[in-house]
């Protein structure tokens, strides 16, 4: 028997008990998942390079599809944020309610060394309203640059007499 027939006779085979290869795969694979992680290991240090192109030649062909997928999940958190935590500036003076000029804020600060994006992090507190608000943006930049803001401050003036620090 040749290489071609040997080759062509393994092909028939292999055809015929593809589901039964694919099914004893998936299982060794779920029985042995620090095998599996070590052999994909493996082959990522290997083809490092060569998967960098390929994901670089990707990015750069798929560049507008993937802009417009993420701008669509960022609007879609944003209105969900929006949603939950009311779609007006939390500071008592202030009436700004234009989505595009809202942001989440930590409102204990940000945790030292957090590097997420605020929406991200609100969500995945499961939008806890103890830690995260809404605030406009010149509220926040307050906030964040002199530690308080003065809207909020007039609006705590005005509503128990309070002065600002």
């Amino acid at each position: 028997m040749t290489k071609e027939q040997k080759n062509v006779k393994n092909r028939v085979y292999y055809l015929s008990h593809r589901e039964e290869a694919k099914t004893s795969t998936r299982m060794w694979r779920q029985a042995h998942p620090e095998q599996v992680k070590a052999i994909r290991r493996t082959y990522l240090l290997a083809h490092r390079e060569e998967l960098a192109a390929k994901s670089r030649a990707y990015h750069l062909a798929h560049r507008e599809q993937q802009n417009a997928r993420s701008l669509a999940y960022d609007k879609a958190l944003t209105t969900e944020g929006l949603r939950i935590f009311g779609d007006k500036c939390a500071c008592p003076g202030c009436e700004v309610r234009e989505p595009v000029f809202l942001t989440i804020d930590h409102i204990n600060g940000r945790p030292k060394g957090s590097r997420k994006n605020a929406l991200l992090e609100a969500r995945a507190s499961g939008w806890d309203k103890t830690k995260f608000q809404i605030l406009c943006m010149n509220c926040n930049f307050a906030k964040r640059d002199r530690g308080f803001c003065p809207v909020h401050q007039a609006g705590l003036e005005q509503t128990n007499g309070h002065s600002p620090p």
